[in-house]
């Protein structure tokens, strides 16, 4: 136990009770608030916007996803790819979602960019073609953009923690919800570059299928 943990410890411990009632309290009304709060506002931007996607989060965070209706597949409820909301790959933890997400935790959470293998030749046909994302992973690295690997890109989004107490005591949660909004309107904004990934996969995908059937 280090220095830190003995003394969180003791601050628990010490008032027990208090600490009861807080965690309690926190996961029975603040937990479902905010996460309410979050849903409407990526539901509002979905119908604002025009995209499809899922803004209920009141399970878990990940539920969450947006993509633009031009990366629908032929089959009904199928894409080529989406943006997926999740935690940074290859994170370790314990904290709660609502921690990471205000930048109070052990975790980033973020907007990922993720595809249907099926659609382009598997996932040895996709990790071939993602392979040759050079020029558009740069551009993608210098508008925020962390490349995860074969064709996976994140970027981070961090809501401000120190907006929270305002936005619980005055029932307004647009400033502190607001870099949401923003990380949304900057994937419309890099749509262009993910669009260029799409289509090309689409193209070698389909050349591939017609070499075959010849």
């Amino acid at each position: 136990m280090d220095a830190d943990d003995c003394k969180a410890g003791a601050i628990i411990l010490n008032d027990l009770a208090l600490f009861n009632r807080a965690v309690v309290f926190f996961e029975d009304q603040i937990d479902p608030l905010i996460r309410t709060e979050i849903g409407q506002v990526v539901s509002s931007w979905l119908e604002a916007r025009n995209w499809s996607g899922k803004a209920d989060v009141s399970g878990q965070f990940d539920d969450l996803w947006v993509a633009p209706r031009q990366w629908k597949a032929p089959e009904e409820d199928k894409w080529y790819a989406w943006f997926g909301f999740g935690r940074r790959a290859n994170w370790e933890g314990h904290s709660f979602e609502i921690a990471d997400l205000f930048g109070a935790g052990q975790a980033d959470w973020g907007f990922r960019f993720l595809v249907e293998h099926a659609w382009f030749g598997g996932k040895t046909g996709w990790n071939a073609y993602a392979k040759g994302l050079v020029e558009l992973g740069q551009q993608l690295d210098g508008r925020g953009w962390v490349h995860e690997g074969k064709g996976v890109f994140f970027r981070p989004v961090v809501l401000p923690a120190d907006k929270l107490a305002s936005a619980w005591e005055n029932e307004d949660w647009v400033e502190a919800l607001a870099p949401l909004k923003r990380a949304l309107d900057t994937l419309v904004d890099d749509l262009p570059i993910f669009d260029a990934i799409v289509n090309g996969a689409k193209i070698k995908a389909e050349k591939a299928e017609a070499a075959v059937e010849r």
